[in-house]
């Protein structure tokens, strides 16, 4: 599962991705992360090397999103003079 989880998020990476695969990315990465034993990990623990893998992914995970919602802004200011062209 953390395999499939990495290659999701260095997929995401890659710049120049077209917004669909973008979103088609991000999809399939929510639903391995909703398959992910966050529970049992949280209550059994994890060996250290899992534990920086899975530490890594977070960090990773937080730099996507934030990458995500500067994107998101970009468009928003854009549709800002898209729309005042329109009137």
């Amino acid at each position: 599962m953390l395999q499939r989880i990495e290659t999701l998020i260095d997929a995401l990476e890659v710049r120049g991705n077209t917004f669909s695969k973008f979103s088609e990315l991000c999809s399939e990465l929510e639903a391995c992360l909703k398959l992910f034993p966050t529970q049992k990990i949280m209550h059994d623990g994890v060996e250290a090397d899992k534990k920086a893998r899975i530490e890594q992914l977070v960090a990773r995970l937080k730099k996507l999103e934030i990458y995500a919602g500067s994107q998101s802004e970009i468009t928003t200011g854009l549709n800002t003079y898209i729309d005042d062209l329109d009137k």
